[in-house]
């Protein structure tokens, strides 16, 4: 039997209201280097797996499917379920979970560099897309000078938000900028003054009735029994499906590969497209 354990973050527990001219900045602060919390210990015949996702939409895939897979293969599965978008990565970085999924490379390779940590990416999952939602004002017709939008205010969501303004013709971005971090200060033209509020992904949902539009990452939009098919725009690139991330030590292992067998299996995939309807999938399928 899959344990589960619900993991609710304790900080920044804000709520972030749509005030006029606010800029909500969330998640800024300088991280610190955690590298010497880290083990480097690796048992390949580690037989209790700890998973950490997100709610929702991965912790399904790990209680419906992938979790009874990897017990059916010998091994004792733990679900957290976490709401934080660090502590994830901490955990696995430290080793208080094996496993964690709920993320892009972007945001990986961010995590990697700011905390000087070697998490590694072993095989992707489907995911939910990320898209421009309405909350005030209910359609792209409708935007109007000094509209408030609401974008995660991590560094790799807040670029992917920037690049759906640009895509819809309602700012421009400098050119030849690194798409993976878009800054305000990489804004050219803003014609009718939006006001672009930084806000944290977890949050996103909550805000989205004090902004008048609000990109969501897809699986807080499911968890939220928000349909897919209320964006206004759906982001097309296919460079931000998520990742099954373990520690470098471990990417090797015999649980490791077996966990990327199930997940490359036709049974996940027939699972996949009978619950997940509409998700990006991995592209190795």
């Amino acid at each position: 039997m899959i344990t589960i354990t619900h993991l609710k973050k304790r900080a920044k527990q804000l709520f972030y209201l749509g005030i006029a001219g606010l800029v909500l900045t969330a998640c800024s602060e300088a991280e610190p280097d955690i590298s010497t919390k880290a083990t480097s210990q690796t048992n390949p015949d580690q037989q209790t797996i700890r998973i950490g996702t997100s709610p929702g939409d991965f912790a399904d895939m790990v209680r419906d499917y992938i979790g009874p897979e990897l017990e059916k293969a010998g091994y004792q599965v733990t679900l957290k379920e976490i709401t934080d978008i660090v502590i994830p990565n901490t955990g696995v970085h430290e080793g208080s979970l094996e496993v964690n999924i709920f993320q892009h490379k972007p945001y990986l390779d961010e995590f990697n560099e700011n905390y000087n940590a070697t998490l590694t990416p072993i095989v992707q999952v489907p995911t939910a897309p990320f898209g421009l939602y309405g909350g005030k004002l209910h359609s792209l017709d409708s935007v109007k000078e000094g509209a408030t939008i609401g974008i995660p205010s991590n560094v790799t969501n807040f670029s992917r938000g920037l690049r759906i303004l640009e895509a819809l013709g309602w700012i421009t971005l400098k050119e030849d900028i690194d798409l993976f971090r878009v800054r305000k200060t990489d804004i050219t033209s803003n014609p009718k003054n939006l006001k672009i509020l930084e806000i944290e992904a977890a949050q996103m949902v909550r805000a989205r009735q004090d902004v008048d539009y609000a990109v969501i990452n897809g699986n807080f939009a499911q968890d939220a029994g928000i349909p897919f098919t209320d964006a206004l725009y759906i982001e097309p690139s296919k460079h931000f499906v998520n990742w099954v991330v373990v520690k470098k030590a471990d990417s090797d292992t015999p649980w490791a590969k077996t966990l990327i067998d199930i997940i490359n299996s036709d049974g996940f995939k027939a699972y996949t497209q009978a619950h997940f309807p509409g998700y990006n999938l991995p592209l190795s399928w």
